[in-house]
């Protein structure tokens, strides 16, 4: 029922945008874009892809789990094509702990990783919207919701190394209460990994960069000169911030409301917010098929792997 609703929303705000602004302006705005900004769109959001992929290892290794690079670039692009294709935002993330997860005989480990990752690249958009926020003209709705993160995702991180299992899933026998042992043990075991940790919190705040490099690129195919650097690192975490609310679709329709809404104080004619929101959400899609034919080209639906026992968590 929630998820109907959901579908609902989407397609009313969706709906919404497109009978306020008429055709002829938005199909305008995508005949006059420039395809040579467009393509390095494209580039920009595989190095964002190459960062996340680093980020994970990061942290996978962290936990004392070692696989090579490639099969976690295999696996994030598959991830991301679920993203992207399923009726949930979380949805690619699980198809990437199954498939690692049950390679290594460690679901537990494998979630726990891809959670703080999740963690840490909320941290990273809230903390970069925080920090342009004192330089650029910002909203103090959006600054609360980054404080909200903030906080949010620091909890949680604690929660994760520090954290024990609650009393009401303590005092039960069965699977969930061994896989939140697990899950919590391989959390706290990073924290005798602050390197890679921070390294990895690095890396979450230049997938955010590169997310704004996208947008500048998106922006500038549309030849929209007046949004500076500084205020795209700002404007864009926070229509980021604003699509993780879960009313929609993976983001979709509150995205776009975001793009229209914000960018309008910042003279971006609604038509043009509305084109860049779209042709972003369209170039993803359009990368993420990359992890289809991943996925396609996989008979076995498996990162079909053996792992050596160096590449095993007890190895470390």
């Amino acid at each position: 029922m929630f998820l109907k609703i959901k579908i609902f929303i989407s397609v009313l705000l969706l709906g919404f945008l497109i009978y306020k602004f008429d055709w002829p302006a938005l199909i305008d705005v995508f005949v006059k874009a420039n395809p040579s900004w467009l393509v390095l769109a494209v580039v920009l959001i595989v190095l964002s892809m190459v960062v996340s992929v680093e980020k994970w290892s990061q942290i996978l290794k962290a936990e004392g789990i070692y696989l090579p690079w490639y099969r976690l670039w295999k696996a994030y692009w598959i991830g991301i094509f679920f993203n992207n294709f399923l009726p949930s935002s979380i949805g690619g993330d699980g198809i990437r702990i199954f498939l690692v997860g049950r390679n290594i005989s460690n679901m537990p480990g494998v979630a726990s990783s891809v959670i703080i990752e999740r963690l840490l690249a909320t941290l990273g958009l809230a903390l970069t919207g925080l920090l342009a926020g004192f330089v650029v003209k910002s909203n103090w709705q959006v600054s609360c919701l980054f404080i909200m993160l903030t906080l949010v995702a620091i909890g949680l991180l604690f929660f994760l190394m520090w954290g024990s299992i609650p009393t009401f899933i303590a005092g039960r026998n069965g699977r969930v209460n061994d896989f939140m042992s697990s899950l919590l043990s391989h959390g706290q075991a990073v924290r005798g990994h602050g390197k890679r940790i921070l390294m990895a919190g690095c890396f979450s705040v230049l997938f955010q960069l590169t997310v704004v490099a996208v947008n500048y690129a998106i922006f500038h195919s549309l030849h929209v000169n007046s949004l500076g650097w500084l205020e795209l690192v700002y404007m864009i975490p926070a229509v980021s911030a604003i699509a993780m609310v879960p009313i929609g679709i993976n983001g979709y329709g509150v995205r776009e409301s975001a793009y229209v809404l914000l960018f309008a104080s910042y003279g971006v004619a609604g038509s043009v917010a509305l084109g860049a929101s779209l042709l972003f959400s369209v170039l993803v899609s359009f990368c993420s098929l990359y992890g289809g034919l991943f996925w396609l080209g996989n008979r076995e639906r498996s990162l079909d792997m053996k792992c050596p026992s160096k590449m095993t968590p007890e190895a470390n």
